[in-house]
């Protein structure tokens, strides 16, 4: 083939050797923009860089996991339905899924860091924006006016028997009321400032999906990528553990930080719930800071591999990144490139055309056709969409479902939960990524041990079922044969359970008699004996609670020990042109189907089986009262479904991979890959080396006719 006009691409500068070999350095230096001052120039290296981007990934994971910790808080406050929430928590989906294929795409040719630090401050800037609602409507509790001492006394504590009940006339009034904000108009408001935020969230979130893994596997050796992104993950998992610690600390504080005579077990109690965005977008915005001087690549301090070293074609060939190219008359390159997975590297000074957005179309093209018809990625992606849906499910709704189960407060459901992300980071996630470094696993290793993993979830998932608490019976709804408060005029709507002095729980004060409250407690109840209650459900002493805990965190650590093999069989399983947009596709997918699908459609089935709505002046709120029963079987067989869904599909995986043998070739190149590197390779890294200054040159020239 001719050698004639061989020069360098991706923007480097062809006016001398020295020019060319300073851009290349400027590319391994630590630095923004011309400032690369040596004193950080030690922290050019992977353990630095999975330091830094671990805290990054801890708090944006922190933020993420934040609203799970807070769904009935932000129900009390604003009267939103399952629904509602489950609409806030998918919302971070949606604005993933609009341009994670689209930075997956372009994971060969963005600056990774700078794209990490861009994502951690949109973070940042999205966690501010969910506390909005907070500063701009105060301490606000759902109802229809916030200025009427009755109506206040009302919310906080329940109606009271009184002959002259009537919510008409208060509706009628607040009708006419002019410049208030009905909480209608509240909850819309709120909801639609939440739900943008959440979004930027996603924006936020979709670098994550592919940039990490690839930034880590080209930068390291292929026997260590387990063991970094096992750390990497293992801190991003610690994050719903923060998350929920922070969220029941949080929780304890009331809204407005003010002093109070409720307590958080009070049913109308609403916690700090902005608090929590307010640090976290705040550290997020500190901690992008350092992700922003890391370079484009590392310095390589380990012998060449192929996975160091672009793909040899019969054109082109890359030397540590930096590609040089030919053509058949010698006339030099063209404007465009087109790299190994059939996509164009760009020029800085290359105009954009409609040819070369044809082009781009095709190599996408090219790489989804390759995906969908790899069987073992197809089936990965399946698998990984049903498990979410589960995590999805149980994140999003667990906390409420112990309050309702086990009459707990907000801020013990959240530290519960704290515990189980803590057993599924510190043990699960680093066990996963510790066991694929130590049994060196395979793609086909990793199958079988993502199907194992998948299956003690399920289990683990199923028995948690069967620990439950007796619902506590209510007394007295409205409508009853009991005469105790015909004079009373109760509302059937305003559900506000008490606990007697008699150990029965009671519908409302005003069904239970009761005509005022001092200190707390509810006095003159002429249904109740001994006259007096406190607000709440009785504690009927139920030790369920730490067996279903234990069960639940079991069936999270076993899910999570999969996380790091699936990364490896992933990334594995494909070409190696194709595992940045691989994992881009396979995190487009399980957001989907999983992330986002899963809260809605969970969202749907618990406000299914409410049997209570807060309706004020006609408009509905928030449930207050489930059949825990039906709650209890329905989120737990929706999760096991899932989950033995997921495990058909690795099964029929597991049974294609054995038949065909096609991770055991996939396995032998891996390994022959990181053996040593091919010599017509390595004579070019060692040229490289050894010559700073890339010229045109004749000896260059003989050297690629020699290739």
């Amino acid at each position: 083939m001719s050698t004639r006009g061989y020069r360098p691409v991706q923007g480097l500068r062809e006016k001398n050797g020295d020019d060319v070999s300073d851009d290349a350095g400027s590319d391994t230096r630590c630095g923004i923009l011309s400032v690369t001052p040596n004193a950080v120039q030690p922290c050019a290296n992977m353990v630095c860089f999975t330091a830094f981007y671990g805290l990054a990934a801890l708090l944006t994971s922190t933020l993420t996991s934040y609203v799970n910790s807070q769904v009935t808080t932000l129900e009390r406050q604003f009267g939103f339905t399952s629904k509602q929430t489950g609409l806030i928590m998918a919302a971070n989906d949606i604005g993933f899924l609009i341009c994670v294929l689209f930075v997956s795409y372009s994971s060969t040719r963005i600056h990774i860091p700078r794209s990490l630090g861009i994502a951690t401050v949109t973070f940042g800037i999205s966690g501010l924006s969910c506390s909005l609602p907070h500063f701009i409507f105060g301490a606000r509790v759902h109802s229809e006016t916030f200025a009427n001492v009755t109506s206040n006394q009302s919310q906080m504590y329940g109606d009271f028997c009184d002959a002259s009940n009537s919510s008409s006339a208060l509706c009628n009034r607040d009708l006419r009321r002019s410049g208030s904000w009905s909480s209608e108009h509240v909850a819309t408001i709120s909801l639609g400032i939440i739900v943008v935020g959440m979004m930027l969230q996603g924006f936020g979130k979709a670098p994550r999906a592919s940039l990490v893994v690839t930034y880590v596997d080209d930068n390291t050796k292929r026997t260590n990528t387990g063991i970094f992104m096992g750390c990497i993950v293992t801190l991003g998992i610690l994050g719903p553990a923060v998350a929920y610690t922070m969220g029941g600390l949080f929780s304890k504080m009331y809204v407005s930080l003010e002093a109070t005579t409720l307590t958080p077990k009070h049913p109308n109690w609403i916690g700090a719930w902005w608090l929590g965005y307010v640090v976290f977008g705040i550290l997020s915005l500190v901690i992008s800071i350092p992700l922003f001087w890391f370079p484009r690549k590392l310095p390589q301090r380990h012998k060449a591999t192929p996975g160091d070293i672009e793909t040899v074609t019969k054109n082109d060939f890359s030397i540590s990144g930096l590609t040089v190219a030919s053509n058949a008359s010698g006339e030099g390159i063209n404007e465009s490139t087109k790299s190994s997975n059939g996509s164009l590297i760009h020029h800085p000074h290359v105009r954009f055309s409609f040819k070369s957005l044809l082009l781009e179309l095709k190599g996408f093209l090219a790489v989804f056709v390759r995906l969908w018809t790899n069987p073992i990625y197809t089936c990965t992606i399946i698998s990984s969409c049903f498990v979410l849906f589960t995590v999805s499910a149980i994140g999003s709704y667990t906390p409420k479902y112990m309050e309702r189960m086990f009459n707990l407060p907000a801020y013990k459901a959240n530290y519960i939960m704290a515990g189980k992300s803590l057993c599924a980071s510190c043990i699960g996630t680093f066990l996963g990524g510790y066991l694929t470094k130590r049994l060196k696993m395979t793609a086909k290793k990793a199958l079988l041990f993502i199907s194992g993993a998948v299956f003690l979830s399920f289990v683990c998932t199923l028995a948690a079922m069967f620990f439950q608490c007796e619902q506590p019976t209510v007394h007295n709804w409205p409508g009853s044969t009991e005469s105790c408060y015909d004079d009373c005029h109760c509302e059937e709507n305003k559900f506000f359970a008490i606990c007697g002095q008699d150990g029965k729980t009671y519908y409302s004060p005003c069904t239970a008699g009761c005509k005022n409250i001092v200190k707390e407690v509810y006095q003159n109840c002429t249904c109740i004996v001994g006259g007096t209650a406190v607000a709440g459900f009785c504690d009927y002493g139920c030790n369920q609670l730490y067996a279903y805990a234990i069960f639940s965190a079991l069936g999270r650590v076993t899910g999570t020990l999969a996380i790091v093999p699936k990364i490896i069989l992933i990334i594995r399983c494909v070409e190696n042109r194709d595992k940045g947009f691989a994992l881009g596709f396979q995190a487009f997918m399980t957001s989907f189907f999983g992330w986002l699908l899963g809260p809605i459609i969970i969202g749907y089935v618990i406000d299914g089986i409410c049997t209570v709505w807060d309706v004020t002046c006609g408009t509905t709120g928030r449930c207050l009262l489930y059949d825990n029963d039906v709650f209890r079987v329905k989120l737990h067989s929706y999760c096991a479904t899932s989950l033995a869904c997921s495990f058909v599909v690795l099964m029929f995986a597991c049974i294609y991979a054995r038949c065909t043998g096609c991770l055991d070739e996939k396995d032998q190149k891996s390994n022959n890959n990181t053996k040593t590197s091919p010599p017509h390779l390595t004579s070019v890294n060692s040229d490289y080396s050894q010559h700073k200054d890339i010229t045109v040159s004749n000896e260059n020239n003989k050297k690629a006719d020699v290739l």
